[in-house]
């Protein structure tokens, strides 16, 4: 999913620094949609996203996810947070993507009764995210698991 994603949504230029990566599996990336609270239920979403005070146009983001299969062995992931507190809960969601290996940004396994840890807790204390990094527009990133 996260493919036809960047496809239908990112700017061209990313279209050709991500894509190639992604198809031939030099970088895997995750889905960053589930939550604790929500499960998959998007309209239940926690997980914040607020824009920097400093003016740089930069997000902050901070939340969980969990159920995050693959999160351990991603590059990349695609996130969706809420952007907006003051809109029906199915609105004010911004997806975005993001590097796994940016500050604020923790991958905790989730360990099953086999012993396997295939699943993850992903936690984002203060991540900041380019506004560059954003698909789709603000407030419609439930729009962006369609094509647009």
């Amino acid at each position: 999913m996260c493919g036809p994603t960047v496809m239908a949504w990112a700017a061209e230029e990313q279209k050709r620094a991500l894509l190639p990566p992604l198809a031939s599996g030099e970088e895997i990336w995750c889905q960053l949609f589930s939550e604790p609270a929500g499960g998959s239920d998007l309209a239940g979403l926690r997980t914040r996203a607020t824009p920097a005070d400093d003016g740089s146009g930069d997000w902050i983001v901070s939340g969980q996810k969990i159920w995050t299969s693959g999160a351990q062995h991603s590059q990349w992931g695609l996130l969706i947070t809420r952007t907006d507190v003051d809109v029906p809960k199915h609105k004010g969601l911004t997806m975005f993507f993001l590097r796994m290996d940016c500050p604020g940004v923790e991958i905790r396994p989730i360990r099953q009764a086999n012993g396997q840890s295939g699943f993850n807790e992903v936690y984002f204390t203060d991540v900041r995210i380019p506004d560059a990094q954003r698909l789709g527009a603000v407030g419609q990133g439930g729009r962006c698991r369609s094509p647009p």
